[in-house]
């Protein structure tokens, strides 16, 4: 698929690609990249500073895009370099987030993040640039690195297809291979 027939599969389903910041659709809250860190707004005022990092601590890297997901009250996150996407929840009801293994969470076995204004990390096998949204759809997420299209599932934090492309120029000169 080439650059533009992967453009067209985003303009055909209703899908917009994202820049490195995006605000809530009552724009209450805002998420943007500075830097290698994602800066969280909340009517205006810096709420949160999350380093851009790998959950080791280790591959600092620059936001790519970012875009709200009005029916799950959350943003997700691209990065330059780092390969992973993250789903910021903005919902004050949000579950705990848990990184990593956890035997039952239900019996208290686990050391959980809170899931409001927290990361939670899908990890992928490139990173990737653009990003795509079904409205009617929030779970699933189209992200664009230099030679494929991602669809991955926000609930199981994990692609669960690839659609390949032809090398997009655009990507790669940004530094994605």
């Amino acid at each position: 698929m080439s650059r533009s027939a992967g453009l067209a599969l985003a303009a055909c389903c209703g899908l917009a690609l994202a820049a490195p910041a995006d605000e809530s659709s009552d724009g209450r809250w805002r998420v943007e990249g500075r830097g290698s860190a994602v800066v969280v707004f909340d009517t205006g005022q810096p709420v949160k500073t999350l380093p851009a990092r790998a959950l080791s601590g280790e591959n600092a890297s620059a936001v790519s895009a970012v875009r709200w997901l009005p029916q799950r009250r959350s943003f997700v996150i691209a990065f330059d370099t780092l390969p992973e996407l993250w789903e910021l929840s903005v919902d004050p009801n949000a579950p705990p987030l848990h990184d990593g293994l956890v035997h039952d969470f239900r019996m208290g076995e686990a050391i959980a993040a809170p899931g409001f204004l927290g990361a939670r990390r899908s990890v992928l096998a490139t990173p990737v640039r653009a990003l795509a949204i079904d409205a009617g759809n929030n779970a699933h997420v189209l992200a664009r690195s230099a030679q494929a299209w991602w669809l991955v599932n926000l609930d199981i934090r994990r692609a669960i297809t690839r659609f390949e492309t032809d090398a997009n120029p655009a990507l790669e000169s940004q530094g994605e291979r």
